[in-house]
């Protein structure tokens, strides 16, 4: 196992153990926390439900926008609850008035009965902008 192990470490690992003065560690334990230690920099943590608190739609930003933002966030965290998550949503949503009332009239379960709800939202409020615009474009007078 000792002989496998170099090769396993890559390059950055394999040259961070190269230039370890000889008999830097007497055990497996103390050469895995220095490489934690010295790696642990380097590697992407798990978010928490925090995180996912802290993700806020902004005020001319597209509802589908934030649903994405969240949910890339949401996929970084391990082990949180639907309640923690539909939770967070609902708290995000500074600007989407509606959406916002409707789901906390209706609260929803899952996260994937959220994220339905939302997309469903989105895509009509993308409708409705779509409509006006064409309202608005016929009311022009012609040159």
């Amino acid at each position: 196992m000792a002989n496998y192990f170099p090769v396993m470490l890559g390059q950055a690992g394999h040259q961070w153990l190269l230039g370890l003065p000889k008999d830097s560690f007497d055990s497996w334990e103390e050469l895995r926390q220095a490489f934690i230690d010295n790696f642990i920099a380097t590697c992407e943590q798990p978010r928490n439900k925090y995180d996912l608190e802290r993700i806020r739609d902004s005020k001319n930003e597209p509802l589908h926008d934030y649903i994405r933002r969240f949910s890339d966030m949401r996929l970084k965290i391990p082990k949180i609850s639907h309640d923690e998550a539909i939770s967070a949503f609902i708290k995000g949503l500074c600007f989407h008035e509606a959406l916002r009332s409707k789901l906390l009239r209706k609260r929803p379960t899952t996260v994937a009965e959220l994220l339905a709800t939302a997309k469903n939202y989105a895509d009509a409020d993308d409708a409705e902008k779509l409509i006006q615009e064409d309202v608005r474009g016929a009311e022009q007078p012609a040159r």
